[in-house]
């Protein structure tokens, strides 16, 4: 059976789940959420759909919203999601099922990983032998996450309309005034002009003016700038002056930077 994984990942933990739940997926192609839409309906009774992406701000990433909201899904699909998070995932997976049901579809499998935040706003990232830790744990559940979806297993979301209402409204307050969130970027005296920045942005963001990065106000916060700046130049106001970078070993900056091409 023919399936496809559509993923968003700023720093890699969302990709390296995709691909290793494609290892254990028969003919399989992972796809970015921010590459072009499919210009035909996807899925069918022949074919396994599968989302991927972290959770922000107890939510969906906008992108992702915005993405799942305009694919053109055939019924009769089977379809899953996974959704990683550090803290707390929240009624993300409701989230995405309210979207998929006015499109006659459901969540055959809906599932979460815990994985190493990348938020370094607000958190500076687990430690080494933690960071290790919970990788190791991820790739045990992941590999279980595989083996039910290869069998058609189902998983639907647990739905509790109360915490569905509290989630969908918080997450549209934590999102409010998003355009305004990247003011407090700055490049320091290490930047070197490379303009990696905004290669890797997602939403093409960022701007290379005078030799230093200039944000214009349409920011995903998802930090790929911060996370994958070479020289660690960026830095979000005070608050990641002095803390180490993350992203999941097994991605290269390259991965990002190529998906912007296709």
């Amino acid at each position: 059976m023919k399936s496809t994984i559509y993923y968003f990942s700023a720093t890699g933990n969302s990709l390296e789940i995709a691909r290793q739940i494609s290892k254990g997926l028969d003919d399989c192609t992972i796809k970015s959420m921010t590459t072009p839409l499919p210009k035909e309906p996807v899925g069918g009774s022949n074919e396994i759909i599968g989302f991927v992406f972290p959770v922000y701000y107890i939510g969906l990433p906008i992108l992702v919203k915005k993405f799942v909201e305009k694919l053109n899904i055939l019924p009769g699909t089977y379809c899953f999601a996974v959704t990683n998070f550090a803290r707390m995932g929240s009624n993300t997976l409701g989230i995405l099922e309210k979207i998929l049901q006015k499109k006659g579809i459901k969540l055959a499998y809906a599932e979460w990983v815990k994985m190493p935040t990348n938020y370094i706003v607000n958190y500076p990232p687990p430690n080494p032998d933690k960071l290790q830790e919970m990788l190791k744990n991820s790739r045990t559940k992941v590999d279980i996450i595989a083996k039910n979806i290869s069998n058609n297993a189902q998983k639907p979301v647990s739905m509790n309309i109360l915490s569905y209402i509290l989630t969908e409204n918080l997450n549209r307050v934590l999102l409010r005034n998003i355009s305004k969130w990247d003011v407090k970027f700055v490049s320091d005296n290490k930047c070197t002009c490379c303009g990696q920045c905004a290669e890797v942005c997602p939403v093409d963001n960022i701007k290379i003016e005078k030799c230093h990065p200039i944000w214009q106000h349409h920011c995903e916060r998802c930090l790929r700038c911060i996370q994958w700046c070479p020289s660690e130049a960026i830095q979000y106001g005070k608050e990641t002056i002095g803390r180490r970078r993350y992203h999941h070993p097994n991605v290269t900056v390259e991965n990002f930077i190529e998906t912007k091409d296709l």
